[in-house]
């Protein structure tokens, strides 16, 4: 497996994305997968990787970046209840066409990677991201 963390350029900044693809057998079909309203961690790196071993192309991107939010673990500790509305209002500041203007923009980037087959492009996304899948599809 070959795996990397990347900023790619977006209209409103760069969001960091985990991409991870099989080394070899390329070009590999492209899995936008959007991440839950937790945000990206571990848990989530992990299923990418299990994709990839499929055979695919698989790009995490963090859409809080507009936030300057990578990981909510990284933020200061909160008593429960504040870290849910820390949470929600994050969640709350995406819209469908912010996250489509950064598919966008994560597809671009696969055009340009030998190793993305991008004509054939999925969506994955649960919870939060379930929408931002259907729309991107």
């Amino acid at each position: 497996m070959i795996e990397r963390q990347i900023d790619i350029k977006t209209r409103d900044g760069a969001t960091t994305t985990f991409v991870v693809h099989p080394e070899r057998g390329g070009p590999h079909p492209v899995i936008l997968f959007f991440m839950d309203a937790p945000a990206i961690r571990e848990e989530l790196r992990d299923m990418a990787r299990r994709l990839a071993t499929s055979g695919y192309y698989v790009m995490l991107p963090n859409l809080y970046y507009r936030k300057g939010v990578m990981e909510l673990a990284d933020l200061p500790p909160a008593p429960q209840d504040q870290a849910m509305q820390r949470m929600f209002d994050l969640m709350y500041s995406l819209t469908i066409d912010l996250v489509m203007e950064d598919a966008e923009a994560l597809l671009d980037f696969a055009a340009e990677d030998p190793a993305a087959r991008d004509a054939v492009v999925g969506a994955l996304g649960y919870c939060m991201s379930g929408q931002y899948a259907i729309n991107a599809a």
